[in-house]
């Protein structure tokens, strides 16, 4: 199990960005989902004003959920997200622009070739001494002064890795946007409700909000997957260790957590991919 009280992380300015705009980040975790999965996990506020985030159009060859805290940011294509809804962002499909403005959200990303944050910025970094990243793009001019322009993550993706970007076929045409107010609470045992919000691919990638009624339910982290919650309101236990708000916490692959919640406490429960049992073909 592994605990992040996000209150006493504090927020530090991205200097190393993609993308325009004043984004600060708490590094929550970064690692493996499973082997040969990498993951990272951030809270991340976006300010408004003249540091408004912005993105062009694009797409990632990784998937993303993001949880909104707070705040309405727009993914382009008509959603527009609003506080303690989730999204999920398949990879291959395209979504933007994005305009983010005075907005908190946690963001998980997932992929069998991530680039971890460390070689994200050393890449990063080499990349400037020859280009320029500016409102989204990476920038070059050749020798003949002619400019060209390519997605700014995506081309450190393919200066670490060396090789080109391809996109695997989107399983979904578009983000997906769920909103808990439209689901209906179902019990799972005496004093704890759920609402299943989303489960996504082969990979039986889930979203649930969860509720405790009357401080006595117990919710099961089982041992088949990585998963972990984020703490949303009144506080939650795990054997003698009480936890508030804002707080994360991590059942990883192999283990077995329980949480207990009091009365009135709530949480979201991010269920990371089960781990193929072998190969296969996409």
């Amino acid at each position: 199990m592994h605990v992040v009280e996000t209150d006493k992380i504090p927020y530090e300015l991205v200097t190393k960005r993609n993308r325009a705009g004043r984004v600060h980040r708490k590094f929550v975790r970064e690692g493996e989902v499973s082997p040969g999965v990498g993951f990272t996990a951030d809270l991340v506020f976006y300010e408004g004003g003249h540091g408004t985030f912005n993105a062009p159009r694009h797409r990632h060859n990784f998937d993303q959920i993001r949880f909104i805290v707070s705040g309405q940011p727009d993914f382009g294509d008509g959603i527009v997200a609003d506080d303690g809804q989730a999204a999920f962002f398949p990879a291959g499909a395209h979504y933007g622009p994005e305009v983010i403005e005075q907005a908190e959200v946690m963001l998980i990303q997932w992929s069998s070739s991530w680039v971890t944050r460390e070689q994200h910025d050393a890449t990063y970094a080499e990349m400037q001494k020859v280009g320029e990243f500016k409102d989204g793009y990476y920038v070059t001019v050749d020798a003949d002064g002619n400019e060209h322009r390519a997605d700014g993550r995506n081309s450190v993706w393919e200066t670490f890795t060396g090789r080109q970007l391809t996109y695997p076929t989107a399983r979904y045409p578009q983000t997906i946007l769920m909103n808990p107010e439209g689901f209906e609470w179902r019990p799972v045992s005496a004093g704890l409700q759920v609402k299943s919000l989303g489960r996504f691919t082969e990979d039986e990638v889930y979203v649930s909000a969860y509720r405790w009624t009357d401080g006595q339910g117990a919710l099961d982290l089982s041992p088949e997957r990585m998963q972990f919650i984020w703490v949303s309101e009144g506080e939650v236990s795990v054997g003698t260790q009480t936890y508030g708000p804002r707080t994360v916490i991590f059942s990883d692959l192999g283990e077995s957590v329980v949480v207990n919640g009091k009365n009135g406490a709530s949480a979201v429960v991010f269920g990371m991919p089960v781990p193929a049992s072998g190969s296969s073909d996409r």
